[in-house]
């Protein structure tokens, strides 16, 4: 007689595979009426499971479509099956799916877009900020911000993209109004924030987008600065102003003083 994990291990394998009919065949009963049965809550699975992808990944939707979406989820939940009793972890890794899934090829941006439709699930989920102590940053000189650190709140992402990320997220949103094209040879830095004021997504360049790593890596502003190749460019007080203004930087310390 299997065991329940015996059991456990080929219900799931039934469910997720493409052939329940090893599964089925241990049922007692009318094989029939099983059958029915399971393909009944299969079908109830992966529908939720589909459905959860749809609220995730809804830029993916609209660019893709519901019925392609559909497939894909199927195949997803088919290859890698959930792990988490909680749907919010759910499609933690459909990024690197869609870079696998040969009907996505013609649309090689798509996992970048994931990528960023991730980062707004986790970040909306991420722990409060504590209430933000900038005293240590106002009372230094800027020409002494170097020796600074910043504890950034956990409520963001930062991510670096070869396509125009933003732009293309952008123009999929259900309320833009307006032109939809997107120049594919921009390439695109972003950052997902939430504030005060609620989610962001914000255009980052590249030096900006490095120094917010580096910052949240808990590295001085010195040597977030050095991070960037060319930091000629790079206006490191707007930069803090919007930061803050997101309120993403919850304190200030110096190196060493922690």
């Amino acid at each position: 007689m299997p065991s329940l994990r015996e059991l456990q291990t080929a219900f799931a394998a039934a469910v997720f595979g493409q052939d329940p009919t090893p599964f089925l065949a241990g049922c007692a009963g009318d094989p029939a009426r099983a059958e029915r049965a399971f393909r009944v809550y299969r079908d109830s699975v992966l529908s939720n499971l589909s459905r959860a992808l749809s609220s995730t990944y809804p830029v993916i939707e609209r660019i893709v479509g519901a019925p392609f979406l559909h497939a894909a989820a199927r195949r997803y939940a088919q290859e890698r099956p959930s792990r988490s009793g909680d749907l919010n972890d759910y499609g933690g890794d459909f990024a690197d799916f869609l870079g696998c899934f040969a009907p996505a090829a013609t649309l090689p941006y798509l996992p970048d877009v994931a990528r960023l439709e991730w980062a707004i699930h986790q970040v909306g989920a991420a722990a409060d900020a504590p209430p933000a102590d900038l005293s240590l940053l106002a009372a230094t000189d800027p020409a002494h911000w170097g020796a600074l650190c910043l504890t950034l709140a956990p409520a963001h992402a930062v991510l670096a993209s070869s396509w125009p990320l933003y732009d293309i997220w952008h123009v999929n949103q259900a309320n833009h109004r307006g032109s939809r094209r997107v120049n594919f040879r921009r390439q695109q830095c972003a950052l997902v924030s939430r504030g005060p004021s609620g989610m962001a997504v914000t255009v980052l360049s590249p030096g900006d987008a490095a120094v917010v790593a580096a910052l949240g890596a808990g590295r001085t502003l010195l040597d977030a600065v050095s991070t960037v190749p060319d930091a000629a460019g790079l206006d490191l007080q707007r930069l803090l102003t919007l930061l803050i203004g997101q309120g993403l930087i919850v304190r200030v310390w110096r190196e060493g003083a922690r």
